[in-house]
């Protein structure tokens, strides 16, 4: 009996294998339940995403069941042979409320933007049964397939727990790796944490990043799509997935510490060995164990040289790498008032991040705006640099746009070395600008008398004729536009004196208005961040700004804040449980963020207007 009912259901699995292989990171959803469950017991329903995220999860109507707790999430991460997947399940806890049949219907989850249907399950609520020792506690290591329909109930495996940690130790590390370990100060580096990992991986989470005292330091974006690699190490073959990677730039000489990171995993590992029969022993007895397990990586000391002081030009300032110093001029004639461009460009590898823009000297007949910068920076230090430098000429002439100098150390040819930029000819046509009052510029003899004579009129000879009409002093316009402009500024004045006087009286729009200002001040980097689409560097700054105000309004260090103290220092001082409850969830959403996946911008958008308005509540609420 029993070969007859494995064939078609081996040949079912096989044919389901076949059909799915070819179905790479689908995104699916669907509910999953026992199909059986005491009146007395509780059951488990799950809602399972794959490959997607939900925004949104709208369950259906459950009329027949108590729901006891939920929704619990869990987000797994599984790596096998090289391919990644990930699931996020949503548990929830019911409880039957009679005996009988019933049917729990689809639940929709909006899933990037589109709405999936789950499927429809049926569960049979059967009489009470007695409680007993199946109410055994949770351990680590129980068996996955509890709820095996077709198992047969034998005595429990016995499982040597410490050989189980001792395998997963040996086949599940973290290695934090830099690209060189001696460097002189301000060079370029970079760091990347490493997961090697032998034994499939359900479950990680970021529980203690490295730290980077000394260092100027960027994490870098990561592919979520990027898939493992094989690599070997110490003569055996890991799976190896890059988890961080970090641009890094010494600030001081000397021995820099790079502290280890911790990372949670739940690792699944496969035991062989007899006890209990399921019917997934005919595959070869293996039983699937979830082990958690806290990976500990190494710490790295970087070496930091000075650059040498010998041969260090004076307009050496801090750039380090092997760089390249290119400069140009969007062109050559213009007239007065219209914009050119004069562009630097550093690129190559090298701390470009940290390299500040170059001055630019011109003579009083050019106004310069600062210029508008341009990053293209790749993860090792790679990439370039550009500064647009807004140049408008208010005098017409033959100018020189003076060359420049720069000067980096390069690493690899252990000296300093300094580019000069070409001067560039500008000749400029038109009238003397009327928007400014620029110097005279010393642009040649010419162009001296030519401003000259517009500068300095020519004494008439011929007496003017005060009797022909329309020359009356009254009647002229500048003589009315002199007559009637006191009492123009004096309708003015009273108009400024009334609005500063309502706005007085305004006391608490004043403070609002102040205390917005506070907030934006505060959150100013945030929102460069915000308009970048940064999103973790965004939530970071966030934490920050929140964190510093609240150490300032409450007077405490910044070593000592946690959220139990300022929550009993902000209720102490009047801030109302509103307040404090939205404080409480944008730093749970900002510290969410930093290992796990966060919003779209129209999330940011919200945070920022929240971390905006808290921040101005807490002054409008919180006394002295």
């Amino acid at each position: 009996m029993k070969q007859r009912f494995y064939l078609p259901v081996i040949c079912a699995i096989a044919l389901l294998a076949f059909s799915c292989n070819g179905l790479v990171a689908q995104v699916k959803f669907y509910a999953t339940a026992g199909k059986q469950v005491p009146v007395n017991q509780g059951l488990q329903l799950n809602f399972v995403v794959e490959n997607g995220e939900a925004q949104s999860l709208k369950l259906p109507q459950i009329n027949d069941f108590q729901v006891l707790s939920g929704p619990s999430t869990m987000q797994n991460v599984s790596i096998v042979n090289g391919h990644m997947s990930r699931s996020t399940t949503y548990s929830y806890v019911l409880k039957p409320k009679k005996e009988g049949t019933y049917k729990i219907g689809k639940a929709i989850a909006n899933i990037e933007g589109a709405n999936m249907e789950s499927n429809e399950l049926t569960v049979e609520v059967t009489g009470p049964v007695q409680q007993q020792a199946r109410q055994r506690s949770r351990d680590p290591f129980e068996d996955m397939f509890m709820d095996d329909p077709f198992e047969e109930q034998q005595p429990e495996p016995q499982v040597n727990k410490a050989e189980i940690e001792k395998e997963v130790k040996n086949n599940v590390f973290l290695r934090l790796v830099t690209s060189d370990n001696s460097v002189y100060a301000g060079e370029q580096l970079t760091a990347t944490l490493k997961l090697y990992f032998g034994y499939p991986i359900a479950q990680l989470q970021m529980s203690k990043a490295p730290t980077f005292d000394g260092f100027w330091n960027q994490e870098v974006q990561m592919d979520p799509n990027k898939r493992p690699v094989i690599e070997e190490y110490n003569g055996k073959k890991y799976n190896v997935v890059e988890l961080q990677k970090y641009n890094l730039s010494p600030q001081r000489s000397g021995a820099l510490k790079i502290t280890a990171a911790e990372l949670a995993t739940v690792v699944q590992v496969q035991v062989r060995g007899g006890g209990r029969r399921s019917f997934w022993d005919m595959f070869g007895g293996a039983q699937a164990y979830n082990v958690p397990y806290k990976c500990l990586s190494n710490e790295v000391t970087i070496n930091v040289k000075e650059p040498p002081t010998a041969g260090r030009p004076a307009n050496y300032t801090g750039a380090v790498g092997d760089l390249k110093y290119e400069t140009s001029l969007s062109s050559k004639n213009a007239k007065t008032d219209e914009p050119v461009t004069y562009t630097v460009k550093i690129s190559g590898n090298g701390n470009l991040k940290l390299i500040d823009a170059p001055t630019l000297e011109l003579s009083d007949a050019f106004e310069i705006y600062d210029p508008k910068v341009k990053e293209n920076l790749g993860s090792g230090g790679n990439g370039s640099k550009q500064y647009d430098f807004l140049i408008i000429p208010r005098q017409p002439g033959e100018f020189k746009i003076p060359g420049n100098s720069f000067s980096y150390f390069s690493p690899s040819a252990n000296k300093y070395i300094t580019i000069t930029s070409p001067e560039y000819a500008l000749k400029v046509t038109g009238e003397p600008s009327k928007n400014t009052a620029a110097a005279l510029p010393a642009a040649g003899a010419q162009n001296a008398v030519a401003a000259l004579g517009s500068d300095i009129r020519y004494i008439k000879t011929n007496a003017a004729d005060f009797d022909k009409e329309g020359d009356s002093l009254i009647a002229s316009a500048g003589f009315a536009a002199a007559y009637t402009s006191p009492f123009l500024l004096f309708i003015a004045l009273a108009a400024v004196k009334r609005r500063n006087r309502d706005m007085e009286m305004d006391v608490v729009g004043t403070k609002r208005r102040r205390a917005t200002k506070l907030a934006q001040k505060r959150l100013a980097v945030a929102k460069k961040h915000l308009s970048s689409g940064s999103k973790k560097p965004f939530y970071d700054e966030v934490s920050r700004a929140i964190w510093g105000y609240l150490g300032d309004k409450l007077n405490i260090d910044l070593a000592t804040l946690s959220k139990e103290n300022v929550e009993e220092k902000l209720v102490a001082r009047n801030a109302t449980p509103v307040t404090v409850a939205k404080l409480q969830s944008l730093l749970n959403t900002c510290e969410l963020a930093l290992y796990a996946p966060v919003g779209e911008g129209g999330e940011m958008k919200q945070n920022y207007d929240v971390a905006i308005n808290l921040i101005a509540d807490l002054e409008d609420e919180v006394k002295g």
